[in-house]
């Protein structure tokens, strides 16, 4: 028997975008889609870290990742997350707590600062100003006029590279080092969910579509056929995605043997969203007291158990 064929990309990102806005799993579908969108932005800007770590450092069981061993990195961790979650501008209720909800967890501006100060200083005004030129109002809402935007943006903000340097080795050779370039196509790609909102392509900012290609040299025509196939790939991984996370959803306990004012059923949704949360996490989220905090984790854990 023949297989089907696969869905036309656009239609598997519009298929995305519209069973978002009423799926009972939005909330955990939009934390962990911000956690692998870091992932994919490190990624352009050639940082790579994969999505554990990076779970483990928003749930304070380890510093951010490359840390230590990514010392010549062209900019930190830290500093790309801040500047992801900066990028992110919705009304929409739902997102936004559920934004709130990984700042409260991680404070992104504090470990930018901490981690990466030099990296605030070096693309700040980049960002604000792209920010400002993605989200005015575009002439269609079509992954061309996009495509045509980003490309605008990024000939006219990329940021210089450095001056090289000499420095002498122990034994007294002269040795030059090459300049050091600070691209901006992981900055753009921080904002293309926006810009893509913006333009009216799709309804919502979706956390997960922020693919560009490392390098961008190509026109607008063949960017905004790259788009398509890329976004669409995504499309179709979020929407398996999203089916799994609502089956996890129907599966939790709906009897659970507490009060309506209990804040259990509220912790069940945080560990599906961020899995293995530390008691001082979990306190501070529920505004409730550590021993209380140890409490509920155990019941919530001994409930139900949900892999990342």
């Amino acid at each position: 028997m023949a297989r089907p064929a696969p869905a036309p990309p656009l239609l598997l990102i519009g298929r995305l975008d519209g069973r978002l806005l009423g799926s009972p799993a939005r909330d955990i579908w939009l934390a962990r889609a911000r956690v692998k969108a870091a992932a994919t932005v490190a990624g352009i800007a050639g940082v790579p870290v994969d999505t554990a770590a990076l779970l483990d450092w928003i749930c304070s069981r380890t510093p951010p990742p490359r840390h230590s061993e990514g010392l010549n990195d062209p900019l930190s961790i830290a500093a790309l997350m801040h500047f992801l979650l900066l990028a992110e501008d919705s009304s929409d209720s739902v997102a936004r707590a559920s934004l709130n909800v990984l700042r409260t967890l991680l404070d992104d501006r504090a470990q930018a600062e901490m981690w990466g100060g030099d990296d605030l200083v070096r693309f700040g005004q980049t960002f604000r100003e792209a920010r400002k030129r993605l989200c005015v109002p575009y002439p269609s809402p079509t992954l061309l006029s996009v495509a045509e935007r980003l490309l605008a943006v990024h000939k006219e903000l990329e940021i210089s590279p450095t001056e090289g340097r000499s420095v002498t080795t122990i034994d007294g050779r002269t040795l030059h080092v090459d300049p050091r370039s600070f691209g901006t196509v992981w900055l753009l790609a921080c904002m293309l969910p926006t810009a893509l909102a913006a333009a009216g392509f799709t309804l919502q900012h979706i956390p997960s579509f922020v693919w560009l290609p490392k390098f961008l040299s190509s026109g607008p025509a063949e960017l905004a056929e790259e788009l398509e196939a890329a976004l669409g790939r995504t499309a179709a991984l979020g929407l398996t995605e999203l089916d799994r996370l609502e089956r996890i959803v129907a599966t939790l306990p709906s009897d659970l043997g507490v009060t309506r004012r209990s804040k259990l059923p509220t912790l069940m949704r945080l560990e599906a969203s961020y899995p293995g949360l530390r008691v001082p996490a979990i306190a501070r989220l529920l505004g409730i007291s550590p021993q209380g905090a140890a409490k509920l984790a155990a019941q919530a854990r001994s409930a139900v158990t949900v892999r990342y």
